[in-house]
This record gives C-alpha cells, sequence and structure tokens, in this order.
C-alpha cells in the first residue's frame, strides 16, 4: 500500500462522514442567499488559485512525512478544515465540529479501508482571529503495511 492510496482511502472516509454535515457555502447561492452544503474534500492541494473561495467549506489531506524502516511503515497525514461564515462564533463552532467529527470517527474505528492503522496520538488545533474564515488542522500518524525487501535475490 502506498501513500497515495492511504490518501485516496482517508478521502473516501472524510467524505463519507462529513456527508451529511452542513456548513456554510463562502460562495452564497444565487449571489444573494447563503447556502450550507457538506465540505469537499480534497488531496494534496484545491485544484486552482482562484478556487479558494469556492471550495469554502472544505477539507484539504497533505502526506507531511513517511518512514520506513526495518521495525514499521508509517505516514504523518495532515487534516485540514476550513470553514466560513460572518459571524466569528458560528464559524468557530462549525470548524470545531468538523474537526470533532473526524477526529473522533478515527479514532473509534481505528482502520479505514482495511489497510490503514489510525495511530495515537491524534492532535488537533484551531487558528485564532481569521475573520470570516476559520481553520482548524488534525495531524495523524498511519501505520501501513510494510514493504518486504527481497535481499536474497541478490545474494546467488
Amino acid at each position: 500500500m502506498t501513500p497515495l492510496e492511504l490518501l485516496e482511502a482517508l478521502k473516501a472516509y472524510c467524505e463519507n462522514i462529513t456527508k451529511n454535515m452542513r456548513c456554510f457555502s463562502a460562495v452564497p447561492k444565487n449571489g444573494i442567499q447563503a447556502a450550507k452544503r457538506c465540505p469537499a474534500v480534497f488531496i494534496g492541494n484545491l485544484p486552482d488559485k482562484t478556487s479558494k473561495q469556492k471550495a469554502v467549506p472544505y477539507i484539504l489531506l497533505q502526506l507531511l512525512t513517511g518512514k520506513d524502516d526495518d521495525d514499521e511503515s508509517v505516514c504523518y497525514v495532515r487534516i485540514i478544515c476550513v470553514t466560513y461564515s460572518e459571524d466569528k462564533q458560528d464559524n468557530y463552532i462549525q470548524c470545531l465540529n468538523l474537526i470533532t467529527q473526524i477526529k473522533t470517527k478515527l479514532l473509534e474505528d481505528v482502520v479505514i479501508d482495511e489497510h490503514f492503522s489510525c495511530q495515537k496520538p491524534v492532535e488537533f488545533i484551531t487558528y485564532e482571529d481569521l475573520e470570516i474564515y476559520q481553520i482548524g488542522e488534525i495531524m495523524t500518524t498511519w501505520e501501513m503495511q510494510k514493504v518486504e525487501r527481497n535481499v536474497r535475490q541478490y545474494l546467488l
């Protein structure tokens, strides 16, 4: 299993967890009325520079680092949650609710896609005073299937 397969599995997992959540959209419906929708989930980056405002609310999955040694294969993934509201308190609550839903489900389920195990600790943070956007992050550690080295074939 590869880090990209982990991110793709995590994307599907986050989409499923948040499919019934409704957060304020940064781009109002018909340009007049505030709209609510479930967060979009992206791997790595947003599709383009101009989509930043249109994408909110969203979840961004980023591989930070990985490590393979004799004992384990591990990937460190940051889950970034971004919400919008002109009411700072509502925005903070939306973002914290999104973080809590994902974090709690990961801790309950432990394994996603039958291959990737979320390890403790799971850490999270919210950032202060960002006007109409609220950003929070969940830092996760994933144990993956080790790559078995076949050194013997070269020793003959």
